[in-house]
């Protein structure tokens, strides 16, 4: 996949918005791979509520794959928290299952899969591009401060690509009084210019139909984290986040201007777990966590950034985390 293909998947999102596994640029996107330790943080999630419309099933459709980006450990509890969507549609070409669908309220992530149901669909999986509409008039949301990502190999297989995606739903741009929709479509060039290029139309030939709308009521438990200046952050099982109530999309270079180089989750007993390290000599990511995504969009220093475990905790036995050694607690 090209610099270009990335590009769409994400939905047009700069780099400052979503890290990838792999390097593309020095110091922002870091492949994570080392091995568990089991703490008392990884633990049975409790309290679950189930919004009315989640199809709950007891296992994930595509286990494995959501594991790359939840680990193990964390694929379990969302079995046993019931959090499994399960939700399919299908055009005789393409499948898409949402896989796991979690909203803390301010943003909604999770994991879908695409599966190509024909041969020919199968080329048309990885040139395929997101975005999000309000369902009740098909109105393009833009920008959204979001994006999909999927990594170029463990979570892709012959015809099937699982992509984890993370979306703000409440924003000083976006109407979560409406459903929030995720339609998928390709671009096509007509061949025609308009001077500066060809011109690219949206292609529904292989996504007709294929869409699903976005939670934007909470089904996960969460705490309300705080640094001593007074910043506040939601803590959830899968990573911490802030949305200011007004934040904007940034009209200024979209650069991340505080990079995240550490995260420790402090567990009620006093434990500490090393979710992420950044070594100065090599830039190389380690954790003691295996086979996770970690993921970070927008920027620690704007009301607008989430942090992503890798796994799933039991947000009950964390007392607090620690971010480029700023201490957040309840």
């Amino acid at each position: 996949m090209n610099e270009h293909e990335y590009m769409n998947i994400t939905d047009g999102i700069d780099e400052r918005y979503i890290t990838e596994y792999q390097d593309i640029s020095a110091g922002r996107e870091k492949r994570v791979r080392r091995r568990i330790r089991t703490t008392v943080l990884i633990a049975a999630l409790v309290a679950i509520m189930i919004p009315a419309g989640v199809y709950a099933v007891s296992q994930l459709t595509h286990r494995e794959n959501v594991s790359i980006y939840y680990s193990e450990d964390g694929v379990q509890m969302l079995e046993d928290s019931l959090l499994a969507n399960g939700y399919t549609v299908e055009n005789g070409q393409i499948r898409l299952t949402v896989d796991v669908e979690m909203c803390d309220g301010d943003f909604t992530q999770g994991v879908y899969t695409l599966t190509a149901l024909t041969e020919d669909a199968k080329a048309h999986l990885d040139s395929v591009n997101v975005k999000l509409v309000y369902a009740d008039t098909g109105e393009w949301i833009y920008p959204v401060g979001g994006g999909s990502q999927f990594t170029d190999g463990d979570a892709m297989g012959d015809g099937e690509i699982s992509t984890l995606f993370i979306y703000p739903i409440d924003s000083s741009y976006i109407d979560n009084s409406r459903p929030v929709r995720m339609i998928f479509f390709e671009n096509a060039e007509t061949g025609e210019s308009d001077g500066f290029g060809d011109i690219v139309v949206e292609d529904y030939t292989y996504y007709e139909g294929i869409y699903f709308d976005l939670l934007t009521e909470a089904n996960i438990p969460t705490k309300t984290l705080q640094s001593a200046d007074g910043n506040k952050i939601t803590l959830t099982p899968y990573g911490v986040s802030r949305l200011d109530e007004d934040w904007a999309y940034p009209d200024d270079d979209l650069i991340m201007e505080t990079p995240v180089n550490s995260v420790v989750v402090i567990s009620t007993d006093g434990e500490r777990t090393d979710i992420m390290t950044i070594k100065e000599d090599n830039g190389t990511v380690t954790t003691d966590l295996d086979r996770i995504s970690l993921v970070t969009t927008g920027d620690i220093g704007s009301g607008n950034f989430t942090i992503g475990f890798g796994t799933i905790l039991n947000v009950e036995n964390i007392s607090g985390v620690e971010i480029n050694g700023v201490s957040y607690t309840e």
